[in-house]
């Protein structure tokens, strides 16, 4: 069975698809310079599209839970909301997994973005800036703390994508609980 996770967000998704326990392909998706409300169509269009390429037999998302202010719970909902419309208008089942069933499946139940991305690196012998996408800074700081072309953040969304498969394989497919 063909299965696609969807780490959806307003700026950046990650995805993955995996067939057998084993990763097919990921990526990331840089939705960081449209605004709102444009970028929900822009997920939408895009989400189908990929869809249709990839042609999994069940997409997976992390169940949105966890909101810091009013402005995440729009952007986070409007992500997913458009993600699943789009699996919707193809047919495409769809599965939640909650973020600690994530995590458990992943590592420890308490488990962060970095050492979700560490653990699928080692479990699938991948390269870390494959998954957990290294944003540089492009000018470096005056006073020494950082150059040109140092790590400023990672994106997580593709590790975390890839988790999302493997932790409905391991739950659903493989039975492991």
């Amino acid at each position: 069975m063909k299965i696609m996770g969807i780490d959806h967000g307003t700026n950046y998704a990650g995805w993955a698809t995996m067939k057998n326990g084993r990763p097919i392909e990921f990526g990331l998706r840089d939705y960081s310079n449209i605004k709102m409300p444009n970028v929900l169509d822009a997920i939408y269009q895009d989400t189908f599209r990929m869809l249709e390429q990839e042609r999994p037999e069940i997409i997976i998302l992390e169940r949105p839970v966890h909101f810091k202010n009013a402005n995440s719970v729009l952007a986070l909902v409007g992500a997913f909301s458009m993600v699943t419309l789009a699996a919707l208008h193809l047919g495409i089942r769809i599965a939640e997994i909650r973020p600690s069933e994530l995590k458990m499946q992943t590592g420890k139940g308490n488990a962060d973005k970095e050492t979700v991305a560490v653990e699928m690196q080692m479990l699938f012998d991948l390269d870390y800036d494959d998954l957990a996408v290294p944003v540089l800074y492009k000018t470096s700081d005056p006073k020494g703390k950082y150059k040109k072309g140092d790590v400023q953040q990672r994106l997580f969304d593709p590790s975390d994508a890839l988790a999302l498969c493997w932790a409905y394989h391991q739950k659903y497919i493989k039975g492991v609980a």
